[in-house]
């Protein structure tokens, strides 16, 4: 018996639907049109997350993104997941920008939504314990939009620094 990663139902789905919708477009638009797409989703995804960002924190981490044009909108929720698994809400925050208090997702409603702006820059700070020993970490984001596309969201792997402290 082979033994593989397991996949659940709805991650599996998922990802027949993509390639699904791969298929017709490599065939409404060719070849070149899916290297296309996969070369814009790579560079936004690499324009969106600050390198270097990740860093351990006493309480557990911290990154930053530097939300060019294509983040932008008012998100009414945000989730933050660690290696697949769901940080509570309480337990993660985000600021503009190092100026500005830092405010906890659970907080955020439609009437009371995290809004970006173009090139303004956004923190986040989990109180999550990470593995011992370091390793790269996956973490994906989800914003939930007031608008449409009501879901955008963000992975980025990266090995955490240790924080620098004054």
């Amino acid at each position: 018996m082979l033994a593989g990663p397991v996949v659940s139902n709805h991650r599996f789905a998922s990802l027949l639907r993509l390639a699904g919708e791969a298929i017709r477009v490599e065939a409404q638009f060719g070849t070149q049109s899916l290297e296309a797409l996969a070369w814009v989703a790579s560079t936004v995804g690499a324009s969106v997350y600050v390198p270097e960002s990740l860093v351990r924190t006493p309480t557990g981490l911290r990154f930053a993104l530097a939300n060019p044009p294509l983040r932008v909108g008012a998100f009414s929720s945000l989730s933050l997941r660690v290696d697949g698994v769901v940080v509570p809400s309480d337990r993660v925050r985000v600021r503009l920008g190092p100026a500005c208090p830092w405010r906890e997702t659970a907080l955020l409603t439609p009437s009371e939504p995290l809004e970006l702006a173009a090139g303004t820059p956004i923190e986040f700070d989990a109180d999550w314990p990470l593995r011992e020993g370091g390793g790269e970490i996956t973490l994906r984001l989800e914003f939930h939009n007031v608008a449409i596309p009501p879901l955008v969201w963000l992975e980025v792997r990266g090995t955490p620094r240790e924080m620098e402290f004054p």
